[in-house]
């Protein structure tokens, strides 16, 4: 049974209603005014200055053109960088689709000012990888391929090693699957060589986040049930939300066989976010409850019962969502959810998703 403590609030403070994975440009001066109380709002944190101050971001990296209010008769934007000042947003850059390049995905920020970006085509179904840096003055230097290999399928949930030597991701076909498989593969991108996990049972994987070690790959996996519904027609639920800790150079390709950091109580309501901490032994998440209506935060650590360490009232027909402070430094990930492609709402599996952009802002420091 968890531990449940005894401090309830409605409401907290407004930087806590922008999510944490995907702020969009538009909010950028906010983004900036707010990010020392919710920390790196795309990735869950942001490096600490050795004054102890709280370093901002200089710079904004979105994809398409968010908060320009259109481009005119110009080619609409595939990415732009902005200045990240709390006392306005610059325009610095604007890049063009390279030829060929199917459509913008998603972008996470990674190690050294690299920025991992990922486009999709339609046509082939088919995923590239591309990189890049970002100069002193915010302009995009040295885009190009990741690799030369494109990836066979839909794909979201980036993650770059904090070392910078491997790409996580989890993939998804393009036509509608019967049942959802969730799969993870790895991406050395020195040599190209690629590995994955996948599991048997109808799932999703989700909050792919690697280990300070640049070995031990977090992740939640959840089981997709279906689930009597009044009328005709039955509905599918995510259940089981287990968190898993795995050992990328171990052996074995099954997505389960991570070492459990948590799982789901039988009594929980629907796990919305649950995350690796760096040290790959515990983590934090959160749960929405019906009834009463709320936000229950949680923390977990291998071997112990998950602990609550905050409930939050919602009122009536309320929408919020968490962003969550940590001090451990930048995760480099996207960090969408429960789901990576972001088909699951209060727990409802709907498969009719097209896979859309997730992620699409990241911050350069």
């Amino acid at each position: 049974m968890a531990d449940e403590g005894d401090e309830r609030q409605e409401a907290r403070p407004r930087s806590w209603a922008v999510r944490r994975w995907a702020a969009p440009l538009a909010l950028a001066v906010s983004v900036a005014a707010s990010i020392g109380a919710v920390h790196r709002l795309a990735d869950g944190s942001v490096p600490t200055a050795p004054s102890g101050e709280q370093r901002m971001p200089r710079f904004t990296v979105a994809i398409g053109d968010f908060g320009t209010g259109g481009q005119g008769r110009r080619p609409k934007p595939w990415f732009q960088v902005r200045a990240a000042r709390a006392g306005g947003v610059r325009p610095l850059d604007s890049v063009p689709a390279p030829r060929s390049a199917g459509m913008a995905q998603s972008l996470v920020a990674g190690p050294g000012e690299m920025f991992v970006l990922s486009a999709f085509e339609q046509t082939s179904c088919t995923t590239r990888f591309y990189r890049f840096r970002l100069a002193a003055d915010g302009r995009v230097r040295g885009l190009a391929p990741l690799t030369e290999e494109t990836v066979p399928a839909r794909v979201a949930g980036l993650a770059v090693s904090p070392d910078g030597a491997r790409l996580a991701y989890a993939t998804a076909p393009c036509a509608q699957a019967a049942q959802p498989q969730a799969t993870v593969t790895v991406l050395d991108i020195g040599s190209g060589r690629r590995r994955t996990w996948s599991t048997a049972a109808p799932s999703l994987v989700g909050e792919i986040v690697w280990a300070r070690d640049s070995r031990t790959l977090g992740y939640t996996v959840g089981d997709v049930r279906p689930e009597a519904a009044p009328g005709p027609f039955h509905e599918r639920r995510l259940g089981n939300v287990t968190v898993h800790a795995l050992d990328t150079g171990g052996g074995g390709a099954d997505l389960r066989s991570g070492r459990v950091l948590f799982r789901q109580p039988d009594d929980a309501a629907a796990v919305t976010t649950a995350v690796m901490n760096p040290d790959g032994r515990a983590g934090y998440g959160a749960m929405k409850r019906a009834h009463p209506a709320s936000f229950v935060l949680f923390s977990f650590s291998a071997g112990e019962p998950m602990k609550i360490t905050r409930i939050i009232g919602l009122k009536p027909n309320a929408v919020m969502a968490l962003g969550f402070i940590t001090d451990d430094g930048p995760r480099y990930a996207c960090l969408g959810g429960v789901d990576s492609f972001g088909r699951v709402n209060e727990g409802r599996f709907r498969d009719t998703s097209d896979g859309g952009q997730s992620c699409a802002v990241a911050y350069g420091y």
